[in-house]
C-alpha cells in the first residue's frame, strides 16, 4: 500500500469516527436524550417527595379523626359551621349605608353607620 492509499484509508476511518461521535451526541438515545432523562428523573423525584409529605399529613389527619374527639369537633366547627348542643349563634347584619364624602371620594363613617337606628 502506498502513502496515498493510506491517507485515503485514514480519511475514511476518521470520517466514520466523526459520524459515530455525532450520532452519539445528537442521535436517538444519545447524550442529549440522556441529559433530558436525568432532568426528568430529578423533577419526578421532587414531585414524589411532595406527594409523600402530603400522604404523611393525610395519614396523620386520618389517625386524629379516628382517635381525637376534640379534633373532630374542631373540624365540624370550622368546615361544617356546626355549633355545640348548648350554644347560641348571634348573626349581625352589616350596615352597608356608608356615605361617600363628595370632596375626596373617601368613605365617611358616621354614627348612623356604626349603630343601627331604633
Amino acid at each position: 500500500m502506498n502513502s496515498s492509499h493510506l491517507k485515503i484509508a485514514f480519511f475514511f476511518a476518521g470520517l466514520i469516527l466523526i459520524s459515530y461521535m455525532v450520532l452519539i451526541v445528537i442521535g436517538d438515545n444519545g447524550v442529549r436524550d440522556l441529559n433530558a432523562l436525568k432532568q426528568e428523573v430529578i423533577e419526578l423525584k421532587a414531585k414524589n417527595n411532595v406527594l409523600q409529605e402530603k400522604n404523611i399529613r393525610m395519614h396523620r389527619k386520618i389517625k386524629r379523626l379516628k382517635e381525637d374527639p376534640k379534633f373532630i369537633e374542631n373540624i365540624a366547627r370550622q368546615e361544617l359551621k356546626m355549633i355545640g348542643k348548648d350554644e347560641i349563634v348571634f348573626k349581625f347584619k352589616e350596615d352597608s349605608t356608608a356615605r361617600i364624602n363628595q370632596n375626596n371620594g373617601a368613605v365617611k363613617k358616621t354614627s348612623e353607620n356604626l349603630y343601627p337606628k331604633r
